[in-house]
């Protein structure tokens, strides 16, 4: 071999071991039997293809973001997967928790996914059958849920949402708490963690729309995960002909926002004019948290759960007539939902609201 040659051949090795490194390869050129090729063979396995697009890009991320963690010894990626160890998950969790608890078991959940795929097939992967050291980490290290919003806190969004120009975020947020909805319907997203083939509603017909309101007298909802549509009365006239109103701060809210044609999705972003996307809601919320002082664990989908745990606290629980969810996990499972459930849901709740506001009322005169 003369110098040129092997000067050129030098060069290709060289820019190959550094192209690894980085974690920049073309997926046949993965080093096999590193986490990083173990990685790129379960993205190309149809229990990964069959996810939605947006599932897909979401591991991928976190995928990308695990194999260039830096180790003792080099990337995490870099590691023979059949040699990574309980001890190596354990630290490999210590390093991703400063990023948020919520991504860390995440990280755990999508690892523990692709090594029980991996030791179905040993003789591809060389993961031993049986062998996922992810495994023994589902008692240590579970999800602590979504955290419930409370309504105190629901007023100071809607108020820092306002003064910021998202009339229509605070109108979201009033949607979510006080009727318990999901956040696909309150802003007519379509869910990205559902395959779209399989829908049970249809695209043009998901979210809250002003047709389906009357002031003062109820709205109907329509869901999408679980195609459930449920009336929701918004007042009640007593013996004597007065009203009962039992959501005067959301009604007072969409008043507000109220178009002269009473069409269309009731959640517009004042920007475009249009339903709000995925990415959109996320940023806008995140500004409005920030600027009010809330908790950085306060996601959107805690109004929903802050409304569930009030309708709780009144003394209700079966919320599935407001809610829409077809089971429960009780004995009140086989209690059906109907539009007089809601009615009883609104009265106990409205009398817990009046009664929270009375005494902090007393507490301060």
């Amino acid at each position: 071999m003369d110098l040129a040659t092997a000067i050129t051949r030098a060069n290709v090795l060289n820019e190959a071991l550094d192209g690894w490194r980085v974690n920049q390869l073309r997926p046949d050129r993965f080093l096999p039997g590193t986490v990083s090729w173990l990685f790129d063979w379960y993205c190309h396995e149809e229990v990964f293809t069959k996810n939605t697009p947006k599932t897909q890009s979401d591991y991928r991320k976190l995928m990308n973001a695990v194999c260039a963690i830096e180790m003792q010894n080099g990337t995490f990626g870099q590691r023979r997967a059949s040699a990574v160890t309980a001890t190596v998950t354990e630290q490999l969790f210590k390093i991703f928790e400063p990023r948020g608890r919520r991504q860390a078991v995440y990280m755990v959940q999508v690892c523990r996914a692709v090594w029980n795929w991996a030791n179905r097939f040993p003789e591809k992967t060389g993961i031993p059958a049986q062998q996922n050291p992810f495994a023994g980490m589902r008692k240590t290290y579970t999800s602590a849920g979504t955290r419930p919003t409370s309504r105190a806190e629901l007023m100071l969004y809607c108020d820092k949402a306002r003064e910021l120009g998202f009339e229509s975020m605070a109108t979201a947020a009033m949607l979510a708490f006080e009727l318990v909805q999901r956040v696909w319907d309150v802003f007519a997203i379509p869910n990205p963690r559902q395959d779209p083939s399989k829908a049970k509603v249809k695209e043009t017909d998901i979210g809250l729309r002003w047709e389906h309101y009357t002031p003062g007298e109820k709205i109907k909802v329509r869901q999408s995960k679980t195609d459930n549509q449920i009336t929701i009365p918004l007042s009640e006239k007593s013996e004597n002909g007065e009203s009962l109103d039992f959501y005067p701060e959301l009604e007072a809210q969409l008043a507000r926002v109220r178009p002269a044609a009473l069409s269309g999705v009731i959640v517009i972003e004042e920007r475009t004019g249009t339903p709000y996307t995925h990415r959109r809601v996320s940023t806008v919320h995140r500004k409005i948290c920030e600027a009010a002082g809330l908790p950085k664990k306060m996601t959107f989908t805690g109004f929903r759960h802050g409304g569930a745990t009030e309708i709780g606290d009144a003394g209700e629980a079966d919320i599935r007539s407001i809610s829409g969810h077809k089971q429960l996990n009780t004995a009140a499972i086989y209690n059906k939902a109907s539009e007089e459930k809601a009615r009883q849901i609104a009265i106990r709740r409205r009398a817990h609201i009046d009664q929270i506001v009375g005494s902090e009322r007393d507490l301060s005169e």
